[in-house]
């Protein structure tokens, strides 16, 4: 008795809520912290059913991760609303099965709960914050076209500068886009080179890309969809999809350490390949965003037989 009597003052002392139940939901024991959450003693539990407590919307989705637990992963996350006496929260549950049957199924678990309302509701506020400043960057991209037709009104407008201005823009939109998707907590490199080579044909047979699952960190995603863009325009223009002959590789790779990935941009089959005798905008772009912005590499070859660009990336730190 002792023991037990030790074991519940452990327990009761603990600021986690604790709770063991049957996997019908009956409760077999909670801690202090559980009971006084409720405004109840804890042998006023001993009995009653967890879902009482669990809001009714969030039944389908803690029931359905609680069957995922097996012997062999025996422990789940799950964050739901919860029932306390002043009012509904948000917990963080730690579940863990104890007992099997033979057939693998759970027949008791055991939760450690810790509130974490002030957390979801800051991350609620971060995506409307998120939300309004896409707002905002949309309707400035939208401002400043619009400024650039007004500008450029009267001119060729379907080619020359005002085009070459206009693809930039929507190569920049392109960007802002893959990143609200993704709520501004990175972007899939996959995502990247889709946005960066979009002034090429849509399904364009020349152009293969290829490369790992790569998440790219945030402030990282417009510069180097800029700098894809400027390699697809050279490309269009004077390289490897200025005809019908040439090809683009495009692909990536991580380093064994995985907190670098290398991106290799590669034509073949094209005009034959010069250096500019003139330093414009896009390589001006590559050369400087990258080391500048990124804290990267870039290393830009002037083969003969088509151009190859070389770009090494950090993945943590160091990025502007």
């Amino acid at each position: 008795m002792a023991d037990r009597a030790l074991l519940r003052e452990i327990l009761d002392a603990q600021l986690e809520m604790v709770c063991r139940y049957r996997a019908d939901g009956t409760i077999l024991f909670v801690n202090r912290a559980y009971s006084r959450s409720l405004g109840l003693e804890p042998d006023d539990l001993t009995g009653k059913s967890l879902w009482e407590f669990v809001t009714g919307e969030d039944h389908l989705h803690v029931k359905s991760e609680l069957d995922r637990l097996t012997p062999e992963h025996p422990e789940v996350t799950i964050e739901n609303r919860f029932e306390k006496a002043s009012g509904t929260r948000w917990i963080l549950w730690n579940n863990h099965a104890l007992e099997f049957d033979e057939h693998g199924k759970w027949l008791v678990g055991q939760s450690t709960g810790i509130d974490i309302t002030e957390r979801k509701q800051l991350e609620e506020q971060l995506e409307l914050l998120v939300g309004e400043l896409n707002h905002r960057v949309k309707n400035t991209l939208m401002v400043v076209q619009a400024m650039a037709f007004q500008t450029f009104r009267g001119a060729n407008e379907v080619s020359g500068p005002v085009r070459t201005f206009n693809q930039r823009l929507s190569a920049v939109s392109g960007a802002h886009d893959a990143l609200s998707r993704a709520n501004w907590t990175g972007t899939l490199m996959a995502e990247i080179v889709r946005h960066g080579i979009l002034i090429c044909a849509d399904g364009d047979l020349r152009v293969s890309v290829s490369g790992p699952d790569v998440v790219m960190p945030a402030n990282a995603t417009v510069s180097l969809v800029m700098v894809l863009h400027e390699l697809a325009t050279n490309a269009m223009k004077y390289g490897a999809l200025s005809d019908n002959k040439g090809q683009v590789a495009i692909d990536w790779s991580l380093n064994a350490t995985g907190d670098v990935v290398s991106i290799t941009w590669r034509e073949s089959g094209g005009p034959v390949v010069r250096a500019p005798t003139r330093k414009g905008f896009g390589f001006r772009l590559i050369n400087e965003a990258v080391p500048r912005q990124l804290s990267g590499k870039v290393d830009l070859t002037y083969d003969p037989d088509g151009l190859c660009c070389r770009i090494a990336l950090p993945l943590t730190g160091g990025m502007q």
